[in-house]
């Protein structure tokens, strides 16, 4: 951690020297945790709190809000399965590395319990929002391991939303949780809620008192949350022939009961590994504001052109 505290705080003098790049990591206090790490450029910010499980705590771009409510963790499942209780991957703490200028690598404990080992790979990109997330799971047990990496985004966004399978495996095209904790199960024939809109070929959670958790076979490679005129894209690689384990959902969406919270999460297939193997997931971020307004889950359709541009791959 002293080779991690020196890099840091030579990345910040750097900043000092020469401020016109404001590029740079700084060691930050945030919301009362000490040691958090903030990746900084002229448009965005990020904060990542390492002693709670690399969690990204902090997203924002242009001195506007932070878009998340809880903040950015990867899990592991499929939540179907029920993997054995993980804190070391959850929340404890993480090792933390600077990389570059704006990209840190987290890496966990090795936690017994699953066998794994998860590593983030963390970059901001050098003049906009844009983000990439490399997250690793690693087994380090003596045996078989089989998992999912579930990316479970916590944001206050009014809407959240993605694209429809024209293909679905779903008869409804969409599917909804049912059944309470240990007896989960997705029904994608009769799903049904008023926390859904179907709108065009887009699937729109909107405001509400109901809790609820909708999900699809996502092929377009992207989700996305609206929040008083900020529009949060994630993309995110979807595999024609992968297990996705969790109901045959790439991608799923949790609303709560107060209607203050949307959590946006892609899935990437359930994968066996052997000892000693790893898999990794790559996200791509972006954050701006849109002059569309947002009405109900009508006026969703008009983000489409700049949910496409954001969702494209950095070049």
């Amino acid at each position: 951690m002293r080779h991690t505290l020196v890099m840091l705080a030579v990345c910040c003098l750097g900043s000092a020297l020469f401020p016109e790049a404001r590029a740079e990591v700084r060691i930050v206090k945030y919301d009362n945790r000490d040691g958090c790490l903030e990746l900084s450029n002229a448009a965005a910010r990020l904060v990542i709190a390492p002693a709670s499980g690399g969690r990204i705590v902090h997203y924002s771009r242009d001195d506007g809000p932070n878009f998340f409510l809880g903040g950015c963790q990867i899990d592991i499942g499929p939540e179907l399965e029920y993997p054995p209780s993980h804190p070391a991957l959850w929340t404890g703490p993480y090792k933390a590395e600077t990389l570059g200028p704006l990209s840190v690598r987290l890496t966990s404990a090795e936690d017994k319990a699953t066998g794994v080992q998860m590593m983030k790979v963390i970059e901001l990109a050098p003049k906009d929002a844009r983000v990439t997330l490399r997250t690793t799971m690693k087994n380090v047990a003596s045996k078989e391991v089989a998992y999912c990496l579930w990316d479970r985004t916590m944001t206050g966004a009014s809407y959240g939303f993605f694209e429809l399978n024209p293909k679905s495996r779903f008869p409804a095209r969409w599917s909804m949780r049912r059944g309470e904790p240990g007896t989960y199960r997705f029904d994608g024939k009769s799903p049904g809620s008023p926390r859904v809109k179907i709108v065009d070929n887009l699937l729109v959670t909107v405001p509400g008192k109901k809790m609820e958790k909708v999900a699809a076979d996502n092929v377009a490679g992207w989700i996305a949350g609206v929040r008083d005129g900020w529009l949060y894209v994630k993309r995110f690689p979807v595999f024609a022939d992968g297990d996705y384990a969790d109901g045959g959902n790439s991608v799923e969406i949790w609303v709560d009961a107060a209607g203050k919270r949307t959590e946006i999460e892609p899935l990437s297939p359930k994968v066996k590994l052997q000892p000693g193997e790893s898999y990794t997931f790559i996200e791509t971020w972006d954050l701006r504001q849109v002059a569309e307004e947002i009405n109900g889950a009508k006026d969703i359709p008009k983000l489409l052109g700049s949910v496409r541009e954001m969702a494209q791959p950095q070049e």
